[in-house]
């Protein structure tokens, strides 16, 4: 089944169009924006009552410095936007539970040292809050609130976890404790690019999308830049073409094919300090744009799925 589901899998690996403008905020927005295309009426209508809030009514889910108003709330979400939320709310101590959250040491990469037993997953790790993500929508958790936050999560996993950096951590003689999925594989790259490790460059799909996330709230110039990315990714690699991957709805493995991917290609033919060449990089960019169609096509089926008899 393993050598099925990569043999379809390298049906995505088509050549893709170039664009301008990461898997930082505009990579997980893509993936939410497929999604949303792909929806249907019924888990549609859910997702739109849980994010979309009745005229006069604050919206379920938003960060705000103090008091909600809409003229002072610096931060509301909607079935695209919703994809960063938990990005929105990393770097404050109080919220570093949520750290483990976005991945998973899913079989290490022991690169030129022997394997070690003792090293492997978190037991809260990005596989295992996607199933209970899953399972708390599915049975509901009797607050549209509490549902809307969960669905946010959700949003956000799918997200992360088809991301091969998010899967694939090595372990080498200068970093036996292993170099975080890539955070510490240093990279030369220029300053205006903000990128510093392997990790960081995969995050932004390789500059498919540009180095800089779009700015919030997104104007009417952003929301339809999204939908243009979302509608370019889903040309290259579209839904009928590639339904037998788009319908794996299994997380595992969503897991297992990032873990591929890192091991295969993401640590291949680069070295630390590198500048990535253009080979590499032209690579990666197409793996990215494979990746976030793949995980917004499943992300609908999970929610269609999900939402069935809303």
């Amino acid at each position: 089944m393993k050598v099925t589901r990569l043999l379809i899998l390298t049906l995505f690996f088509v050549a893709a169009p170039q664009s301008t403008l990461a898997w930082h905020d505009t990579g997980h927005m893509i993936v939410a924006q497929v999604a949303y295309l792909k929806l249907s009426p019924a888990a549609k209508a859910r997702v739109d009552k849980l994010l979309i809030p009745a005229q006069g009514r604050r919206p379920l889910i938003h960060l705000c410095a103090g008091y909600y108003t809409p003229a002072t709330c610096e931060k509301i979400y909607d079935p695209v936007t919703i994809a960063v939320w938990m990005d929105d709310f990393r770097g404050d101590s109080i919220n570093d539970e949520y750290d483990p959250w976005h991945y998973i040491n899913h079989k290490p990469f022991f690169d030129g040292v022997p394997e070690r037993g003792s090293v492997g997953p978190e037991p809260v790790n990005v596989l295992d809050r996607i199933n209970w993500s899953m399972n708390s929508l599915r049975k509901g958790t009797g607050r549209d609130k509490t549902d809307a936050e969960v669905l946010g999560f959700l949003y956000h996993l799918v997200g992360d976890v088809h991301q091969p950096l998010h899967a694939t951590t090595r372990y080498t003689a200068a970093q036996k404790d292993g170099d975080a999925g890539g955070n510490g594989f240093p990279l030369k790259m220029p300053e205006e690019a903000g990128i510093r490790n392997l990790h960081s460059f995969w995050d932004a799909a390789g500059g498919a999308f540009g180095f800089q996330s779009p700015k919030r709230p997104l104007d009417d110039a952003g929301k339809a830049r999204l939908l243009a990315l979302a509608e370019e990714v889903m040309k290259a690699y579209p839904l009928e073409a590639n339904a037998a991957a788009a319908n794996d709805l299994e997380p595992l493995h969503w897991v297992e094919e990032s873990n591929a991917l890192g091991r295969a290609v993401v640590y291949k033919n680069i070295k630390e300090g590198d500048t990535p060449s253009k080979a590499y990089t032209d690579e990666a960019q197409r793996i990215a744009r494979m990746r976030l169609a793949l995980a917004g096509y499943r992300l609908a089926g999970v929610l269609n799925k999900m939402f069935a008899a809303s």
